[in-house]
């Protein structure tokens, strides 16, 4: 069956207007274009949907039947290009964001929603691996991650580039140190978040190359518990770049092992990149 919206657009004009000069009237088009639309809807559906008389069309029961549906789908069709206008116009909509740490995705949701109050943002954090996984189940429409391994069907827009330092709390031996090793930082206890955290797969994967054992390792929930194990004097920890500017207590110091950056990036299926509401967001991160 071959039926499309502009056959049931004409035999809905038909039967509001009973007739297809002034069917073809309202809908600013010819009279053929409404009769021949028409006639193929009655060749798809196999059945006389009018009878003409004097007075005008009259549906048969058989056009009743189809009219009750053909009226809801109508409606529909307003229902969804009414709906359509507003998201293109982002008065309306949800946005549903995750990212493997708050920072500085909270930045970019609270810049997003001062341009469009009216789109409803859903927001969950989620480990580096998961925000893939929940893109290309369809449970997230923005993920905001490292750039993954395995990328493929996703359009990833980069953020900026990280360097993974040692964290170190004042007092410990390294505190001024210039750079460090893994090897070095094996000597000590290193604080590494749960294992699903990114910097600790990067971390361990590294040391696995070169065959440096991690004899004292103590793990916490979160990377904001790391920090904190790590302020308190309880070993070394991992983090990026200027993350701990604010802290006196605590100096990020180059890892020599570590030293090659890594891409923080937002991502969204391919075939959605397009959207009004996707390059809205996208745009809050320039």
């Amino acid at each position: 069956m071959k039926i499309n919206h502009h056959q049931i657009v004409a035999f809905n004009a038909a039967c509001r207007h009973k007739g297809f000069s002034n069917a073809a009237r309202a809908l600013g088009v010819t009279q053929s274009s409404v009769t021949q639309n028409v006639a193929k809807f009655e060749a798809e559906i196999g059945a006389r949907l009018f009878e003409r008389r004097r007075t005008g069309l009259v549906l048969t029961p058989a056009g009743n039947k189809i009219h009750s549906v053909t009226e809801e789908i109508g409606h529909l069709y307003l229902v969804l290009e009414e709906r359509m206008g507003e998201y293109a116009q982002l008065n309306k909509g949800l946005l549903r964001i995750v990212a493997a740490a708050s920072q500085p995705a909270l930045s970019y949701l609270r810049r997003f929603k001062e341009r469009h109050p009216g789109i409803e943002l859903a927001f969950d954090n989620a480990s580096w691996r998961q925000c893939a996984d929940l893109l290309r189940n369809r449970d997230a429409d923005v993920a905001l991650m490292p750039q993954p391994e395995n990328a493929a069907g996703l359009y990833l827009w980069p953020i900026e580039e990280r360097v993974h330092m040692a964290l170190v709390y004042k007092g410990h031996p390294l505190f001024d140190a210039a750079e460090i090793t893994i090897a070095q930082m094996a000597q000590t206890t290193v604080v590494l978040a749960s294992s699903r955290s990114f910097a600790r797969w990067r971390f361990e994967r590294r040391a696995a190359e070169l065959g440096v054992r991690l004899p004292d390792v103590m793990t916490v929930g979160s990377t904001p518990m790391a920090v904190e194990a790590v302020s308190s004097g309880l070993g070394i920890g991992i983090t990026y770049g200027e993350a701990v500017q604010s802290e006196p207590r605590l100096r990020a110091v180059p890892i020599a092992d570590l030293a090659d950056p890594y891409s923080l990036v937002a991502a969204c299926n391919s075939d959605v990149r397009d959207l009004a509401i996707i390059r809205s967001f996208f745009d809050c991160m320039d």
